[in-house]
């Protein structure tokens, strides 16, 4: 049985795509076959990877806009998908940020991207959707689509107070549009051990939601290494598989494999 899990956060830079793509590499190199869909018109889970989304002949926002107006078939869907080392890559790029206005007005505007990762469960163990830093159809299509989220946040005051919109959305898209959503856990990002406000904003999500939501006991480290990733067009995993940032997302993801297996 596959798992969608979509990664959210609703504040841009606190390490959701470096998460995507180190958790997908980790599940994959656990001998799970793995996609990697990016909902986000920045394109960077391709970017990161170095393939350049502008470049691409066919990509999500293609499948996405065709989906709107009738049934895509697998066939056309995986079109779209590149393979990028152990995993692969259903990609994005700007072409994706037109997309929420024609979504708008579709019917069935919650589900055209489920439309598409139901047809993929059966080829995929897990299918990682990282989403865009906003709230709006796009994002709700994620949680439609999904069966958990994963939400990473900063180790910042601020990335803290946005906790609350978040799971709010969550469990409304739960209680209104998907009913089997569940929340697989919050873990920090960007944590450094010896500093007071990292230890404090660690403290202060499990004493506010740690007895309703995971809160992870793993957290990704700051380091300058998370930056190389893009520079490489590699994952942390295979740049730095014994760096403490990739030791920290292997951890998370072997408690992910618990989930929908």
């Amino acid at each position: 049985m596959s798992a969608v899990i979509n990664l959210l956060n609703l504040k841009g830079g606190v390490g959701k795509t470096v998460s995507s793509i180190n958790i997908a590499y980790s599940l994959a190199e656990c001998g799970n076959k793995v996609l990697i869909a990016d909902t986000d018109a920045q394109g960077n889970i391709a970017t990161s990877m170095g393939v350049n989304g502008n470049e691409l002949s066919i990509t999500l926002a293609d499948i996405l806009s065709e989906a709107i107006d009738k049934d895509v078939s697998i066939k056309r869907i995986t079109e779209a998908v590149i393979s990028v080392g152990k995993v692969d890559i259903l990609p994005s790029n700007s072409m994706l940020a037109g997309l929420d206005f024609k979504l708008m007005n579709a019917f069935g505007r919650e589900t055209i991207l489920k439309s598409i990762t139901d047809k993929l469960r059966d080829t995929y163990d897990y299918i990682i959707i990282d989403c865009p830093p906003s709230l709006g159809l796009m994002v709700i299509n994620a949680l439609v689509a999904s069966d958990y989220t994963l939400i990473p946040v900063e180790a910042h005051y601020l990335c803290f107070e946005s906790l609350k919109i978040m799971l709010d959305t969550i469990n409304m898209v739960k209680l209104k549009l998907n009913p089997k959503l569940e929340v697989a856990g919050i873990f920090l990002t960007m944590y450094q051990s010896r500093t007071s406000l990292s230890k404090g904003i660690k403290e202060m999500v499990n004493r506010t939601y740690g007895n309703s939501v995971k809160v992870f006991d793993d957290s990704i480290p700051y380091s300058v290494k998370a930056a190389e990733q893009t520079l490489y067009g590699k994952s942390i995993i295979e740049l730095y598989p014994k760096h403490p940032i990739s030791t920290a997302y292997k951890n998370i993801s072997k408690e992910l494999m618990k989930y929908g297996k």
